[in-house]
């Protein structure tokens, strides 16, 4: 919006600059249009940058505009004169230098021209949409992304935490730290292959069975002699 005012402003200035040009034809002040024009132009040209304004699209047609204005001028004034009879006389170096600034504002002005078509062209979407247009799709975006973070601020979030399994020595280690004592075997010495009894408890048993086989024998003798 604010560029557009600027470059608005601007127009006032090439405006006044063919006011300008327009009257002084009228007075027959050929010499004066003829600075006319090229202040108008040069001026307009300082506005735009110091006002760092844009480029507008009809640059290519004012220049145009002004260089068919300054060939006029110097037509009028140095391309042409009036003599004693009242006729007009041509100058050939007025008519040739105005034909030389015609040529090369015509050119400057069709290159400006396929400049802006060309710009156009590579950026067609930023011409499409107005000003309005351009608010109404930047609110939209802001809305969805606050709609966006929003939706992760209330969103539950599942933490999940992983058990280690406990290892099988561990489990082995606690069984064995669980399960009861053996009241037959307190010292858990059955399974020790290196426990063995004294030897006073195995003679005892060597002499328990020497006692029952002589009771055997005895018993026998007897069982013979009642016999006869």
């Amino acid at each position: 919006m604010a560029n557009d005012m600027k470059s608005g402003i601007g127009y006032l200035i090439p405006a006044s600059g063919v006011i300008g040009f327009v009257i002084a034809l009228i007075l027959g002040e050929f010499l004066a249009s003829i600075l006319i024009t090229v202040m108008g132009i040069l001026v307009w040209f300082l506005y735009m940058l110091v006002m760092e304004s844009t480029i507008p699209k009809q640059m290519g047609n004012m220049i145009m505009l002004f260089g068919v204005m300054l060939s006029v001028g110097i037509f009028l004034g140095f391309g042409i004169s009036q003599n004693l009879w009242g006729g007009f006389e041509f100058k050939p170096e007025g008519s040739l230098l105005s034909l030389v600034i015609l040529f090369f504002a015509v050119l400057t002005g069709l290159n400006f021209r396929n400049q802006q078509l060309v710009l156009r062209s590579s950026n067609p979407n930023t011409d499409s949409l107005s000003e309005d247009d351009r608010k109404f799709v930047l609110s939209a975006i802001d809305k969805v992304k606050d709609s966006n973070q929003t939706n992760q601020a209330t969103d539950p979030k599942v933490i999940v935490v992983k058990q280690e399994t406990p290892s099988k020595k561990e489990e082995l280690e606690k069984k064995e730290e669980i399960s009861p004592t053996n009241p037959y075997d307190p010292y858990l010495m059955a399974n020790n292959p290196y426990f063995s009894y004294p030897p006073e408890y195995y003679d005892e048993y060597e002499d328990d069975d020497e006692w029952d086989d002589y009771d055997d024998e005895y018993e026998d003798d007897d069982y013979e002699y009642d016999n006869r």
